[in-house]
Parts: C-alpha cells; structure tokens; sequence
C-alpha cells in the first residue's frame, strides 16, 4: 500500500508523536510505501532547529519514512493564541505543498490533535482520490473542557459539529483507547468503522538497562520515585510535591522529574517556596535515554486531573512505565488505565488529590510491605504478551488493508 501521513507533530519534535513515527517505520518494514505530511518541528518549546529553519517546504527521509516539513508559525505551549495559528497554518501550507507530493495513494491517515488535521486529511484525501483514515488521540473539544482550557460555548459547540462531520466523511476511525472509542460510539453515526489500536510499547523499552543514571546524577543511594513525560495542564503534579514535602523526613526518598512542559515552572516554585530537597528536576533527555531512567527508578509516578475524559484515557507511558518492570503509582480512582493494570498484576492506584494515599504507597513499596519487584515483573511480562508496538502495527495494517 501506499499511505499519506498527515500529522502537525513528529520527530525530532518529542511526547506522543514519536508514537506515529514509531508505526510509520514498522509499517515500512512490512513492506508499505509511507510518506508524512508534517509541520517545521518546533514543538513543544517554539524553537526551530536550524537545519529547518526559513524553510517553507523540507523533504527527508527517516528510517525509510518520506518526510514532507511544511512551514507553520512556531509557538510554545505556553502561548495558545499563537499556537491556534499555527494549526491554521498548518492547514493552509501544507495544502500548498501537497501538489509538489508526487504519485498516487490508496489511503490517508489524518492524525488528530490538533482539530485541524482532520479537515487536512480529508481535503488531501479528495486531492488524491483515496480512502480517507482518521485517528484520534485525543478527544477535542471535549478533553480541552473538561480540563477547562476551553469554556463551554458556542464556539465548543461548532467545533464539535466540526469533528461530527469529519467522523462522517471518515472511511475508517481509528482510537487509541477503548475510551475514545467507546465515546465515538455513542456519536458516530456508522460505530461498525471504528476501530482500537492502542499505542503499545517497542523493544528498548523491554529489554533496557539503567546505564548509569543513578551514578551520573548521585542518585546510588536514593529511593527514587520517578515522572518521566511533559508537564501538562492535565496532570495533577502537584500532588507529587505535595507528598515529596510530607515525605521531607526521609532524606533517601528522592523525586526526579524528567521532562520539561507548561507547569514546570509552577512546580519549581513549589519546591523554592517549601525549600524542598528531595526534589530534582532534570529537563528534556535524549530520547533514547528515557529507557534508562525508567529502570534507574524504584517506583513510576503518573498523576492526572481526576475529570470524566481521564476515564478513558490510556497514556502511552503507561506501557513504557510497565515495561520496566518497575512498579507503578497511578492517580486516577478508576477507569481505563486503572483497568489495565489491574489486568497485568494489580493497581496501586489512588485519587489525584490524595496527598496521604500517595505518600503511604511510597512508604509501603520502600518498607518491603508491597512486594514492587514482583508486581513489576507482571507489568513487564503483561505489556510484553499483549502490548508489543509490532503486535499493534500488525493489527493496524490488517485494517487499513482491508479500507483500501
């Protein structure tokens, strides 16, 4: 098959994107032609490397993928206004650049956030004559509601009358959670073309070392609890610092954030203003080093807003947190993540807001009265009997070649 990618976000830029890179290269491997339709990276900080800058059209190949990098205004996360230009931007010149893509396709494949990719896709679709794929990873405008990014208005409303029409003209819907799925259900008029394809985990991260971490940040004789991913509005962080001050006694209990995001400077603060020093936070890695860090940790933290789209929200961390065979703290009360890792071994789990519960899961990981080792060895070997990224590719393919 022949497959045009449409997606704003992709390597180098960093978080959930390298997930489509990551599909696009296995399905090259299986023999498929695969081209992208990307934007200048510059996500998440604005800054565009030098070798794509002033440069409206760019062309490359990754690992045997086609990139095609059309310039957008750059914008950071912290600046929405400007960021809502770029996704229109985006649309407009990727378009323009659309007739320098030579050749025919059988199918197009328009990743969604931002809500403008779906509208790129399908107009892309119709341009090439081909079968038009939509892939959801995210439900908008509803998740940016519910985390009360966007009020709900008229303006809500008309978008969501937007992303109903693009459900119509979707030959396939694809959702990366059950939970997306589920709700696509209940308001795609034909639910028979929706289809689960969950993110999955590769190999580096089954099979990785610690390589050193502890030793290169003097962490050898730390209890480290570990944050790896971007610091978003969606994530109740601030119940980790919560629990690093109420943990403060314990001078060889260590949290380590790696990441950067729109909070993080609002966690900084936290920990200035509480003189806090079993906190760390280390920044953007390289991406090949997240491996690593996740098994230098004793214990993985995830923490999201307790609001009705986190129910059915699955984080592709979570596999690569699973993977580790590490064990993993959870804040969410219940939902589908919840559901998953009681399904692999058992949750520790607790609400978002539960500064004691938190702090209490810690101690009994590091006192020995949970056994983590061996509930992160069931992690390990769920995500690697159900969860593999080829397993999920495979899966994949056998739908779009059945949409082709």
């Amino acid at each position: 098959m022949k497959i045009l990618i449409v997606t704003q976000h992709f390597p180098p830029e960093r978080g959930a994107v390298r997930l489509i890179f990551e599909f696009a290269r296995l399905f090259v491997k299986q023999g498929h032609d695969v081209s992208v339709m990307t934007a200048t990276p510059n996500y998440p900080d604005g800054i565009v490397p030098p070798e794509y800058k002033g440069k409206f059209f760019n062309f490359e190949v990754i690992d045997g993928v086609k990139v095609y990098r059309s310039w957008v205004l750059p914008a950071s996360n912290s600046q929405p206004k400007k960021r809502m230009i770029g996704f229109i931007t985006f649309l407009c010149t990727t378009l323009i650049n659309s007739f320098k893509v030579k050749g025919d396709f059988d199918m197009v494949i328009a990743s969604s956030p931002p809500i403008t990719t779906p509208l790129t896709g399908w107009l892309l679709s119709k341009l090439k004559k081909c079968t038009f794929v939509l892939e959801i990873r995210d439900l908008q405008p509803e998740s940016s509601e519910d985390f009360g990014n966007l009020k709900r208005s008229f303006f809500t409303r008309m978008l969501k009358k937007y992303m109903s029409y693009m459900y119509k003209k979707a030959d396939r819907i694809i959702g990366v959670t059950q939970g997306i799925s589920d709700f696509l259900h209940k308001t795609v008029e034909n639910p028979e073309k929706i289809h689960t394809i969950k993110s999955g985990v590769s190999s580096e991260f089954i099979n990785s070392g610690s390589n050193g971490i502890r030793k290169k940040f003097g962490w050898e004789e730390k209890y480290l609890v570990i944050y790896s991913g971007t610091f978003g509005w969606a994530h109740s962080f601030e119940t980790f610092i919560e629990a690093a001050r109420q943990l403060n006694d314990q001078p060889d209990i260590l949290f380590a954030f790696v990441g950067e995001g729109q909070k993080k400077q609002v966690l900084e603060g936290m920990v200035r203003d509480y003189n806090l020093k079993n906190v760390e936070f280390v920044g953007i890695q390289p991406l090949e080093s997240i491996p690593y860090f996740l098994q230098a940790g004793d214990v993985l933290v995830e923490c999201l807003k307790d609001v009705p789209i986190t129910k059915g929200s699955l984080p592709s961390k979570l596999f690569e947190y699973m993977a580790s065979g590490k064990p993993i703290l959870y804040g969410s009360s219940d939902g589908e993540a919840v559901d998953e890792l009681e399904k692999a071994g058992g949750a520790l789990s607790f609400h978002s807001e539960d500064i004691n519960r938190l702090s209490e899961l810690i101690l009994e990981l590091k006192n020995g009265t949970i056994d983590g080792n061996q509930l992160g060895e069931k992690y390990s070997n769920h995500v690697k009997k159900n969860h593999s990224r080829e397993m999920w590719a495979d899966k994949y393919l056998t739908i779009l070649e059945k949409t082709a």
